[in-house]
């Protein structure tokens, strides 16, 4: 089975933290997140949903791509973007 372990960074910062909660609250700023996987080189569909809570009706966002693990098993899921 495997395991992924999904990190983030805000820009600026030289640690990257573990996202151990799909519920974590972060300061407002540029971040980026990255996926750890025990499996090098193999292709992955990301699909990231995002919801806007500052437009009225709520907008409901969905972008996917593929991406591929490198030798380490990393994998950028999102570039540095404002959340």
């Amino acid at each position: 089975m495997e395991h992924w372990q999904f990190l983030i960074q805000k820009q600026g910062d030289r640690s990257w933290h573990i996202l151990e909660s799909p519920n974590l609250e972060i300061s407002e700023g540029q971040y980026r997140v990255l996926a750890r996987s025990n499996r090098p080189h193999i292709d992955v569909e990301v699909r990231v949903i995002h919801s806007s809570t500052q437009e009225v009706p709520i907008q409901r966002r969905v972008q996917k791509r593929s991406r591929r693990t490198n030798n380490e098993g990393l994998m950028a899921v999102i570039p540095f973007t404002h959340l």
